[in-house]
């Protein structure tokens, strides 16, 4: 009763928020409300009778190394939605723009879960005298600077509570800069400075984009660090309908590979390091993405954890609204002194969609997923049922939309 309670009220929140932004606009010049959203959700048993189970490798392994290790498809065992609403409208030349994003999580099939939580909320503008072509921003935001959709990872999410400016032109780039406050641990506060470079024109087709952190924990025992990387986007690869997107990240101390806060007591001699290869193509009814990634991370002692992973997702249009879709990847990480875990994981999914392209959604999926893992792995379901076991079969129907 209480969820309940709590999610009808952030509803209510949500929607006079979205109204007082057309309110607020209503009198102003060119304005616009738009609506962006993504969900996924859907039913899942098991073959051995237990609740519905998924297969992961233990992500906050190496001092988070093991991200970016879990393939998706068929192996998403909770329901997952994000809404967001933009309002724009200029005056006086200037070009303002408000957004506001809720999310909703529930790691079951149940009706409940987190409730509805404000994700973004951050005003930005455009158009100021001193800088025409900056835009400035002041809020919450996400920072997403790009991703690997099978993975569901993102290896560049500067997001936080900030304030910045973006979009001053380098060369044949883009330059910002954002400074951002964690203090939701009031005893440990930090401070955190991202510059990106982004759309650097490197070669034919080709665009480097660069990303710098640098943290700082704000009380005693709080360490600094560093970060960087460097992501790479290549489209027409080889004369062929192939893109790429190639990243090399390193971080030490208390800054993340993602380009955000890491723990902010690690010493300047932990450090981590990552390479990840990502390819995307669509030839005929042909579609698919596969990535290949290899990471490496020390601890305030320096003991390392390494972890890679190689896999891919291939989907073939039998027709204009029904394409096969399949889904393979071999993960693994190994902490020094200790035993290599490791996870293999293979989707077979019918699916419905508007067209049979690999990127069209909604979806509306049946799937089979089978896992398999060592000892070494752990109970890689967190089902009671699995704890002895070192294989699983699982099967469900899921919707995934973004619009």
């Amino acid at each position: 009763m209480q969820t309940e309670t709590l999610m009808k009220f952030h509803v209510r929140t949500l929607l006079s928020s979205a109204a007082l932004l057309g309110l607020g606009a209503a009198s102003m010049s060119a304005q616009a409300l738009d609506y962006s959203g993504y969900f996924r959700g859907g039913p899942g048993a098991t073959k051995s009778g237990t609740a519905r189970a998924c297969y992961h490798l233990n992500e906050g392994a190496g001092n988070g190394i093991a991200h970016g290790l879990n393939y998706r498809l068929g192996n998403e065992c909770d329901i997952y939605g994000e809404f967001q609403i933009d309002q724009k409208y200029v005056k006086d030349g200037i070009e303002y723009s408000g957004t506001i994003m809720v999310n909703h999580y529930s790691n079951s099939t149940d009706q409940n879960g987190s409730g509805f939580n404000f994700e973004q909320l951050f005003a930005e503008a455009k158009g100021f005298d001193v800088m025409p072509e900056a835009t400035f921003w002041i809020g919450k935001t996400r920072g997403r600077r790009g991703d690997v959709h099978i993975v569901d990872w993102f290896f560049t999410d500067m997001k936080g509570v900030g304030a910045g400016v973006k979009g001053i032109g380098v060369g044949s780039g883009k330059l910002g800069f954002a400074w951002y406050k964690t203090d939701g641990d009031q005893t440990k506060p930090g401070n955190r400075l991202n510059v990106e470079v982004l759309g650097l024109n490197s070669n034919e087709n080709g665009k480097a984009n660069l990303f710098f952190t640098a943290t700082k924990g704000q009380f005693d025992g709080g360490t600094g660090g560093f970060g960087a990387s460097l992501r790479h986007d290549q489209s027409k690869l080889f004369g062929t309908g192939l893109s790429n997107t190639f990243w090399l990240q390193v971080a030490t101390g208390s800054a993340s590979l993602e380009s955000n806060f890491g723990d902010l007591t690690r010493k300047s001699s932990a450090k981590s390091l990552r390479i990840v290869e990502s390819i995307n193509w669509q030839s005929g009814a042909f579609g698919g993405q596969a990535i290949a990634l290899l990471g490496s991370s020390e601890d305030n002692d320096g003991k390392k954890t390494t972890a890679s992973t190689l896999g891919g997702r291939v989907s073939y249009g039998l027709s204009k609204n029904f394409k096969m879709v399949a889904e393979a990847g071999v993960s693994q990480y190994k902490p020094e002194g200790g035993e290599s875990a490791r996870l293999t994981k293979v989707t077979i999914a019918p699916t419905l969609s508007i067209n049979s392209d690999f990127w069209s959604r909604p979806e509306l999926r049946l799937y089979v997923t089978s896992g398999k893992w060592n000892k070494a792995a752990g109970n890689v379901t967190g089902q009671a049922g699995f704890a002895d076991k070192t294989s699983g079969t699982s099967y469900g129907a899921q919707v995934e939309w973004w619009f």
